[in-house]
């Protein structure tokens, strides 16, 4: 009994196996596959490219995001968050209020480049989800701490308080990945 897998087909038996065996010896079919491997590499290159050069990581960033996120400088804003958290070194109870109010700048400068409106955190905030904005609750703590420091000149604000104030608004600043 004939063990070729074209036994069956009586009248194509021949010439497809004839063909079959050509096309598995044949260096004009070997240098075709060849071509067509190397044309299908670059052309995922080119797909990969033309998606960068487009900007699919922001189009990403606002799809997982809900908005664009600001391009800033990294490193003009961690000198900023540093001279804050130098402010908390000494032993003056005024720049530690200081301190706080500059975090709060530097976060509404953040809020704004990302587009989120209103005319200040509160209202930038009300109009943005949870699922936008996981620190959203603890940046209104913050802003708290900063209303009680701007509308009571005698609000006593202890170190730990600064510390624990300013550790809100990095976890926002990291959210937004400015660290």
């Amino acid at each position: 009994m004939d063990a070729s897998p074209f036994a069956m087909y009586d009248i194509g038996a021949g010439w497809l196996a004839v063909t079959f065996d050509f096309l598995r010896h044949s260096f004009l079919f070997s240098a075709l596959r060849a071509f067509l491997f190397v044309y299908v590499v670059v052309l995922f290159v080119d797909i990969i490219l033309l998606l960068v050069l487009r900007g699919v990581s922001g189009d990403l960033r606002t799809t997982l995001h809900g908005t664009s996120r600001p391009l800033i400088s990294r490193n003009q804003m961690i000198v900023r968050w540093e001279k804050i958290l130098e402010r908390l070194e000494g032993a003056n109870l005024s720049q530690y209020k200081v301190a706080i109010l500059e975090a709060e700048a530097l976060a509404e400068e953040i809020l704004t480049g990302i587009g989120w409106k209103g005319e200040h955190i509160e209202n930038r905030l009300a109009t943005v989800s949870n699922a936008q904005l996981e620190s959203r609750s603890v940046l209104l703590e913050a802003h708290q701490v900063r209303n009680a420091i701007i509308l009571d000149p005698h609000y006593q604000l202890t170190r730990e308080a600064a510390e624990e104030t300013l550790a809100k608004y990095k976890r926002f600043f990291d959210e937004v990945e400015l660290f």
